[in-house]
């Protein structure tokens, strides 16, 4: 019995900006004000207000970084993942409560990944007589790396204890991360302790619950709603252009190869025809590369410690003075007058 998320298309890590209500919502109780670290991302405020807008990686992890270092609260995805009901997940979250039981439950939200806000690759397994439900990250995710896993693991054990109407007990739970200086809130949201620097990030459960049926089942109306999500999901893969192809390769490629040569290959295309695509969207090849590492830079230094000549050469750039160079002819500053900015 195994399952696994599949991240393959570009578009799937496009999120919808609904995904950052809760974490939002969350700081709105405590006061910190969500309108400057909105625009530091480049995030519109009115976008909140539309079902249909959508972020780019870059975008949504620049604004979770930003407000995990305002909150100033190292358990805060603990807090906010148990907030991620059923609910959340619209025509997908009624998919899954109506699915006949947990495995099936599981299986419709990992097929239709699209519609979640992880940037994890999901996976669902039995060892022996327990269940796990695994997920690791499909791409660097900065001073956010922490802050999501626990957000989202927390919000995978909330999906199949709703979905069972009860809670699902859990029997262990493993984090790559080092400790941290919140034990006691792992015992309190999985119901034991939390064992670190583990090999895979994942909970274990005993196997049996897989196959607890769903008090809501319905094999007709699940059948319905999952096919909804399927339509939803081929309509936000129409939004998207060549370009975001092309850019969801440079973001995932740590920048090893980014000649317009080497991305024709795995596109399995030639380099005349890509300039030929994308200047029929008024973008040259450069002009991408040059936002790509930009966007991924910028983020470098506003969430991380690596240094200048580190964060030149993660973005494919030999020479650290050249990435100077080039940084400040793309935003007007160098890089460490940016790093030195506030929100």
């Amino acid at each position: 019995m195994h399952i696994e998320s599949n991240h393959g298309s570009p578009q799937s890590l496009r999120h919808l900006v609904q995904g950052l209500l809760p974490l939002i919502n969350w700081m709105e109780t405590q006061g910190i004000d969500k309108a400057p670290i909105l625009k530091h991302a480049g995030i519109p405020l009115d976008a909140l207000s539309q079902p249909d807008y959508s972020i780019t990686p870059s975008q949504e992890i620049c604004f979770t970084c930003e407000a995990y270092r305002a909150a100033n609260q190292p358990d805060l995805g603990l807090l906010i993942g148990p907030t991620y009901h059923l609910s959340n997940y619209g025509m997908l979250g009624l998919a899954a409560m109506t699915s006949r039981d947990v495995f099936e439950c599981y299986q419709v939200i990992l097929e239709n990944i699209l519609l979640t806000w992880t940037f994890f690759r999901c996976s669902i397994y039995t060892e022996g007589d327990l269940a796990y439900l695994q997920m690791e990250p499909i791409r660097d995710l900065g001073a956010s790396l922490q802050y999501m896993i626990e957000r989202d693991l927390s919000a995978g054990r909330q999906i199949a204890s709703e979905a069972l109407d009860q809670i699902l007990p859990v029997v262990s739970v493993e984090f790559q991360h080092p400790p941290t200086g919140h034990a006691d809130k792992y015992i309190e949201v999985f119901g034991c302790e939390a064992k670190f620097n583990a090999k895979h990030n994942r909970i274990g459960f005993e196997k049996y619950w897989l196959e607890q049926p769903l008090p809501k089942a319905d094999a007709i109306t699940s059948s319905v709603f999952t096919s909804q999500c399927q339509e939803i999901a081929k309509s936000l893969r129409a939004k998207h252009s060549f370009a975001e192809h092309i850019r969801y390769h440079l973001l995932n490629s740590n920048f090893d190869t980014p000649s317009l040569d080497a991305v024709a290959r795995v596109f399995n295309t030639t380099p005349r025809t890509i300039q030929r695509k994308l200047a029929s969207e008024s973008v040259s090849y450069q002009e991408l590369l040059d936002d790509v590492r930009e966007s991924v830079s910028t983020e470098y230094l506003l969430s991380s410690d690596l240094t200048i000549e580190e964060i030149s050469e993660r973005i494919g750039y030999n020479d650290a003075a050249a990435f100077s160079n080039a940084f400040k002819r793309w935003t007007g500053v160098s890089p460490t007058q940016y790093r030195k900015r506030t929100p």
